[in-house]
């Protein structure tokens, strides 16, 4: 096969693509994903909640705890937060708590305070769930499947 002409791209990446971001480099660097990795999850909310048009209500009943499903609305606090922030790349456990981690998402611009999503291991709902966004919640304050 004849490589493509080099006004044409070579297929690796379209034209309209546009290049990785620093999610794709958490991403890379978070591991395995699936709903087992606490910083997959958080970049599945933040996409859910950034969409162009409105936050992805469906995506987002996968990736949310069920009691703090009340507390969201239409999650149009969250789309506002987290537009230009940069997600860290690992997930912070608690001290007291091992089934819950705090994710980072920090403006890009390097202006303001980051904003915190807390995560608990919900093994009954298949893996980790977003309680919360905006300050650490205590471990004592989420909700558990002990």
């Amino acid at each position: 096969m004849a490589p493509p002409p080099s006004d044409q791209p070579s297929g690796d990446q379209l034209p309209d693509d546009p290049p990785p971001g620093p999610e794709s480099a958490a991403l890379v660097a978070a591991g395995e994903p699936g709903p087992h990795n606490a910083v997959t999850v958080a970049a599945v909310f933040w996409t859910a909640v950034t969409e162009p048009d409105g936050p992805d209500l469906e995506i987002l009943g996968l990736v949310v705890t069920p009691e703090s499903w009340q507390w969201w609305g239409d999650f149009a606090r969250a789309a506002l937060l987290l537009p230009g922030c940069g997600m860290a790349s690992e997930a912070q456990p608690s001290a007291d708590d091992p089934d819950v981690v705090y994710l980072s998402f920090l403006p890009e611009a390097g202006e303001g305070d980051a904003v915190i999503a807390t995560l608990v291991w919900r093994p009954g709902l298949g893996g980790w769930r977003v309680h919360a966004l905006g300050e650490r919640v205590r471990p004592d304050h989420v909700p558990h499947d002990r």
